[in-house]
């Protein structure tokens, strides 16, 4: 199998791999002939870094399929606030492009589940559904719980959690007051129909019943327009009750490529380091293909997490060419070879900054930037050279001390001691003094038959005619010399 094929087969595998399959639900619902569409996306768990990853593609097909609504189905009990401020950037972009986007609290949206919340047209509670406590706190990254922060870092934190639900509650028509008593302890007493239902000093929590109970100073409901007890019921809430249910699903792939992103550097490393190995041994095998493979089973992984896009694509596609090129057609390893690891290198560090939505900003807060994400990029980065400087040097320090080393490289030099003699080392020292007849003319090259064997010699300068008796006078590993002995 060709360099060529082997890149082509396993592009093909991880398209396979890749290929997004939209399941919609069993019933009857499926089978009405209908044009409206809705979309669930269930958010189950923490909202951490693989949830995210499994969110760009459901975001994304749900903007190729041009759904009339689409359903967050909601059961967390919070998570990290950069990887919510991304979600909250991909329900608004997904709003403003024309399609609605609604929360089903089945049963809890806690923490960075009510700030979701807050970020869509409407909010649809579950009978034992509950919703609030969103005050951010910071976990200690040795373990051991929350983490105690300085009182102005703290404040500081807070302050911007308090914009973004303000904005949000500005945006969706929500209570602000209402909003800023799920962050802040320290609000005012918020009050309902003129009854204190969370004193300062606490974080607003709120049943369904609470949440759907109507406000009788302004008419409206407190936070959540309705009370429903499965997708059915929630659907005809929306005026969507004839609509075709699709449900998003987290594919074997996606699975995989959790792994490959938390091992993003390992595999990375260890590709570059069988290149490495490979430019160290010669020939094309087993760790060119090695090196390949792991490199395009990262950007797999990162195409598939939302990650890596077309730029990537060209960068690492250009670096593979350049080191095909540097193994196949130049000899020895340059700047061909360098050009094309550097590229690669480039194209794996794009690979780590998500593509977000470009979305306007919330009042109060800044756009979400690549910048936020470069601590994180930057160390995956140090722990991928980390990995191949370590590697390099393990490979300097014992590779050539292997068998399986010497078994691939030629030896440095073919010495006495190790065993490496001449075959006819003795034979040109036993010539020295011996007679014999030119073969040819001498010119100074030329043939001399000695004791029946012929022989390549030169003379000592002269010219030697055929037929003429010589005496070898030296013998050395490169040259037989003769001289003609008188007539």
């Amino acid at each position: 199998m060709t360099l060529l094929h082997f890149i082509l087969v396993t592009f093909l595998g991880c398209a396979w791999l890749a290929a997004p399959v939209a399941e919609a639900d069993s019933g009857d619902a499926v089978l009405k002939a209908t044009p409206k569409q809705v979309y669930v996306l269930p958010i189950e768990g923490a909202i951490d870094k693989s949830m995210l990853f499994v969110f760009r593609r459901a975001f994304r097909t749900a903007k190729k399929m041009h759904p009339d609504a689409v359903i967050l189905d909601l059961n967390t009990p919070g998570g990290a606030l950069a990887e919510t401020r991304e979600i909250i950037a991909w329900i608004r972009a997904t709003r403003r492009g024309g399609c609605p986007v609604y929360a089903y609290v089945n049963p809890d949206a806690l923490s960075a589940g009510a700030l979701i919340s807050l970020a869509t047209d409407g909010i649809y509670m579950s009978t034992p559904g509950t919703i609030g406590s969103a005050m951010p706190i910071t976990m200690s990254p040795l373990g051991g719980g929350v983490q105690e922060l300085p009182a102005d870092v703290k404040e500081k934190m807070l302050s911007a959690v308090r914009s973004m639900v303000v904005s949000l509650a500005q945006e969706n028509g929500y209570s602000q007051e209402l909003a800023v008593a799920m962050v802040d302890p320290q609000h005012p007493d918020f009050k309902v129909s003129g009854e204190v239902v969370c004193p300062q000093g606490q974080l607003l929590n709120l049943t369904a019943k609470d949440a759907s109970r109507i406000d009788l100073t302004t008419g409206k409901p407190v936070l959540a327009k309705g009370i429903c007890d499965d997708m059915t019921s929630l659907l005809e809430a929306c005026g969507l009750g004839d609509a075709v249910i699709t449900r998003f699903t987290e594919e074997r792939a996606e699975r995989f490529a959790r792994w490959i992103t938390a091992l993003g550097p390992l595999i990375l490393g260890l590709g570059v380091l069988a290149l490495f190995i490979e430019f160290k041994t010669p020939g094309f095998g087993v760790f060119g293909i090695t090196g390949i493979f792991l490199l395009m089973i990262f950007f797999f992984g990162h195409t598939l997490a939302g990650l890596a896009g077309a730029e990537e694509l060209v960068l690492i596609l250009l670096g593979l060419f350049l080191l095909a090129l540097e193994i196949f057609v130049i000899p020895g390893f340059g700047i061909t070879g360098i050009s094309g690891i550097l590229l690669i290198l480039a194209g794996a560090a794009l690979a780590l900054i998500p593509k977000v939505p470009q979305t306007v900003p919330l009042p109060g807060l800044p756009p979400i930037s690549t910048m936020e994400f470069a601590p994180a990029v930057m160390r995956q980065f140090l722990i991928m050279v980390a990995v191949i400087a370590v590697g390099v040097w393990l490979i300097h320090r014992y590779l050539p001390r292997t068998s399986f080393y010497h078994s691939l490289v030629l030896e440095t030099s073919l010495s006495a001691t190790a065993g490496y003699v001449s075959q006819d080392a003795d034979l040109r020292a036993s010539l020295v003094g011996q007679e014999g007849l030119t073969r040819t003319a001498l010119r100074p090259a030329g043939v001399v038959i000695i004791n029946g064997r012929r022989l390549n010699v030169i003379s000592n300068g002269d010219f030697i005619p055929a037929d003429s008796r010589v005496r070898v006078i030296a013998s050395e590993s490169t040259a037989i010399v003769v001289e003609r002995i008188p007539s």
